[in-house]
């Protein structure tokens, strides 16, 4: 069985799985895992069968999906109802992406060192960038943070602030580029992603 036989019957059998969801919503999973295992082939290089069931197998089986899916929206109505005077509050959810990209920007000037590091966190949660994804952006933000932290510290910690940016002014800029060259990274990797797998289709 080659490749792409395999995530057609993956896909198959996710749309069977799917069937008790919202046509909506149905839609829009099967489009998004669709384009999760194109991505994920891309990044490969490769789309034979050993590739298909690599990623077939990170994604977990249809089921699983489908589970975590209705998990995560609630059961349908009429099927767990709350006490009545229950009182139900929704807090917002922000994306693990976004608040990757602020604490690698806003944060990086706001805080230094930590904001990046703080970013780097939610950039390995993310369950939308590739593994190569992670750990280039580790790197950038790991390469950029070293002449600072190696230069800076000692004088940050003796006191010697004014020195600090008299003397070693560009070497003090790195500090928030780090995160910043990170999350431009991101965003140009995953634009020629897509852009890669428009293409194709």
């Amino acid at each position: 069985m080659d490749g792409d036989t395999l995530v057609r019957d993956y896909l198959d059998r996710l749309e069977a799985a799917a069937s008790s969801l919202p046509a909506d919503r149905r839609s829009e999973l099967l489009g998004d895992v669709r384009l999760h295992i194109e991505l994920a082939l891309a990044e490969s290089g490769r789309t034979d069968e050993v590739a298909a069931r690599n990623v077939l197998e990170r994604l977990g089986s249809p089921a699983e999906i489908i589970a975590a899916e209705i998990e995560a929206d609630g059961p349908p109505p009429g099927v767990l109802t709350p006490p009545m005077g229950t009182r139900i509050t929704e807090s917002p959810s922000v994306a693990v992406e976004t608040l990757a990209f602020v604490f690698l920007t806003v944060g990086a000037l706001v805080l230094p060192i930590f904001g990046p590091i703080l970013g780097l966190g939610f950039v390995w949660t993310s369950a939308r960038w590739s593994m190569v994804q992670k750990r280039t952006s580790t790197m950038i933000v790991a390469v950029l943070l070293v002449m600072p932290v190696v230069i800076l510290l000692p004088l940050a910690a003796s006191g010697e602030i004014t020195a600090m940016f008299s003397s070693f002014g560009p070497v003090v800029m790195l500090v928030p580029l780090a995160g910043i060259v990170a999350a431009i990274y991101l965003l140009a990797s995953t634009y020629l992603e897509v852009t890669f797998v428009l293409r194709r289709r």
